[in-house]
């Protein structure tokens, strides 16, 4: 069987990539926002809520498998803790997908009226 070890620098540098790629994505977001029509801009301020709550839950699922939860460690773990995250995440990526479900259908009808 082979014996897999957490490597902590994969993980911080994904992360990293990770919020720069959303940071990137709310600088476009503001800077052609603006050219769109109400409607629209309705509909892209309801995905970049999706977005922003689809980050939280990534920041939380840190905390669930590494420090404090320690979840990938058993000879660590606070259980309770990465329970008690883990409903949290689940909230989180729930609520994210429904803010995008919702800006793409608005979009979608938007595009529909004009």
């Amino acid at each position: 069987m082979i014996k897999m070890e957490i490597v902590p620098p994969f993980f911080g540098i994904l992360g990293s990539f990770i919020t720069i790629i959303f940071f990137a994505t709310v600088w476009y977001w503001m800077k052609y926002n603006e050219v769109e029509n109400g409607e629209m801009r309705k509909a892209e301020k309801w995905k970049i809520t999706g977005y922003s709550l689809l980050l939280m839950a990534t920041w939380f699922m840190c905390g669930m498998v590494a420090y404090p939860g320690y979840a990938l460690r058993p000879e660590k773990a606070n259980y309770e803790f990465a329970i008690t995250i883990s409903y949290v995440v689940m909230i989180l990526l729930l609520l994210g997908f429904v803010f995008l479900f919702l800006g793409q259908r608005k979009a979608y009808l938007t595009k529909l009226q004009s």
